[in-house]
């Protein structure tokens, strides 16, 4: 009942002040979320699997000394040039927004992203970090409706080897200087994957899946602490 009634409450509010309702809340089930990003989390996935081997090779032709901050932010730039070339066939194309330090932001369907390295939701040591991590309003207290979710945090990984090894999609809540929590965070699977689950539905005859990978671990889910 109560439910019921916050979700009429979001809805006759939006009407009111002549707001679109929240594509998604706090509390929607994240695989729901992930499913409906899906164009965009294919699209940066297959940006850091084409940048990260990329800048690798860069690194040895050129002789740089290899440090992790030239290397983020080489990748980073190389990124976002696919980014910019990329076309998610949607009515919404991302919106690559301007960053410090070829930093990674960007807006989609009504929801802000920023793409950061790590497997871990960093601290935030900005102000204009905390903001972004603020989901709830300053009013907002648990006998209301869930908050909306406005912005999610896309983390990019890499292995001792320095090649990319893992996507994932985080819905911050909270963080200061020192600290970050999350309502959640989810492992994106290879694209290839996705295909390889629908071809499979079809049936055994659907077609060839030689050059599928396989799944490689199960999505996992886990709240911050």
């Amino acid at each position: 009942m109560f439910l019921r009634f916050a979700n009429s409450y979001v809805i006759l509010l939006a009407m009111a002040t002549n707001i679109t309702p929240p594509l998604f809340t706090c509390e929607t089930d994240p695989e729901v979320i992930v499913s409906d990003l899906e164009p965009l989390l294919g699209a940066v996935y297959e940006a850091f699997e084409v940048a990260t081997p990329h800048i690798e090779q860069l690194i040895e032709r050129e002789g740089f000394e290899r440090t992790p901050a030239l290397f983020s932010h080489l990748v980073r730039c190389k990124a976002k040039a696919h980014l910019r070339a990329f076309d998610c066939r949607d009515e919404e194309q991302p919106q690559i927004e301007r960053v410090m330090l070829d930093g990674l932001a960007l807006e989609y369907r009504g929801l802000r992203f920023r793409i950061l390295k790590g497997s871990e939701l960093p601290a935030a040591q900005s102000s204009q970090r905390q903001r972004f991590y603020q989901q709830e309003l300053l009013i907002w207290t648990p006998d209301m409706p869930a908050p909306a979710l406005r912005s999610l945090v896309i983390l990019w990984d890499t292995d001792s080897t320095w090649q990319f090894s893992h996507l994932y999609l985080v819905a911050p809540k909270t963080g200061d200087e020192r600290t970050a929590e999350a309502y959640w965070q989810i492992e994106i699977d290879h694209p290839a994957e996705g295909i390889a689950s629908q071809l499979g539905s079809a049936g055994p005859d659907s077609g060839d899946l030689d050059n599928v990978r396989p799944r490689s671990a199960p999505l996992v889910v886990g709240k911050g602490e």
